[in-house]
């Protein structure tokens, strides 16, 4: 994977998850590739945000240059997966969304929005990594079905990485979904370096 690497570029993106210490971390072990690194995110989002002209997050947005400039805040507009796809022109693509999927019931409509993206990203030349819902308390009713509907959607079409065996939650702190409790930024970092291995020695 670093050979190939060096001769493309990446474009990650992901929800709260990513805006937070894990995507992060995950940013910046990237920009050690000497590759260029185009890092988007945006809280509260599923794919069909990423397709939706006018969507907006209110929750947190993180999105960060090839040449290491940052842009963050509260609100601000998602990003768009086409257009980011036709300008960058990546080569490697590393999505994270998968937890808000947990809100929905509709398992036909979370199989086939996950699909759609993956879809594209094939479809323009480059390689996908799918990164999988981690480990919570407030959704752990809902960890299998989301695991199993992600890998229903992706699995033939990007590589899929599985976050819950490197994750973990304890049972009081936090909001029981994102790692802002005591400890929570290590878990978040243990979690981002077993992504960026898997990624790179794939």
């Amino acid at each position: 994977m670093l050979t190939e690497l060096m001769l493309g570029s990446l474009l990650f993106i992901g929800d709260s998850h990513s805006v937070g210490p894990f995507g992060q971390k995950l940013d910046q072990d990237l920009r050690t590739l000497g590759v260029p690194v185009v890092t988007a995110t945006s809280c509260g989002t599923i794919a069909a945000n990423w397709y939706s002209p006018g969507a907006t997050t209110s929750c947190g947005f993180l999105e960060r240059d090839a040449d290491g400039t940052i842009r963050r805040g509260t609100q601000g507009p998602v990003p768009q997966i086409q257009t980011l796809l036709s300008d960058l022109k990546p080569t490697h693509v590393i999505v994270a969304l998968a937890t808000n999927y947990a809100n929905f019931a509709n398992e036909d409509f979370i199989v086939e929005d996950m699909r759609r993206m993956a879809q594209d990203i094939v479809n323009s030349g480059a390689q996908c990594f799918w990164v999988g819902m981690p480990t919570s308390r407030t959704l752990a009713s809902k960890h299998a079905k989301i695991d199993r509907l992600t890998r229903a959607a992706v699995s033939d079409l990007c590589t899929y990485f599985d976050s819950f065996p490197v994750t973990s939650y304890p049972a009081s702190g936090g909001d029981g979904i994102h790692f802002y409790f005591p400890g929570g930024t290590a878990v978040a970092h243990h979690w981002s370096q077993k992504v960026f291995e898997a990624f790179t020695h794939e």
